[in-house]
């Protein structure tokens, strides 16, 4: 079985990461505000979580924004679906 790869977009500070998910969002491309990942251990503690159809228009987004971001890191898929699943 393939492992799946999310991408974490890391900031420094919260607002960053808010203009950057209104910046894309506005262009329709799907993020998500997530935690940010203890592996990928960010300053402010938030990020944007990105699947890989969509980080390389993230990429070319970035520098359009004008937004400053602390890295994008690459993680095997964090996101158990079976978590709510009792039976």
């Amino acid at each position: 079985m393939e492992q799946i790869e999310d991408s974490y977009v890391l900031f420094r500070n919260h607002t960053e990461g808010m203009k950057l998910y209104q910046y894309l969002r506005a262009r329709g491309i799907a993020v998500r505000i997530s935690p940010a990942p203890r592996a990928a251990s960010a300053c402010c503690g938030m990020s944007l979580l990105v699947e890989a159809e969509a980080i390389e228009a993230v990429r070319r987004c970035i520098p359009e924004s004008g937004v400053q971001i602390d890295r994008i890191v690459s993680l095997p898929r964090q996101i158990d679906p079976a978590r709510d699943k009792y039976c």
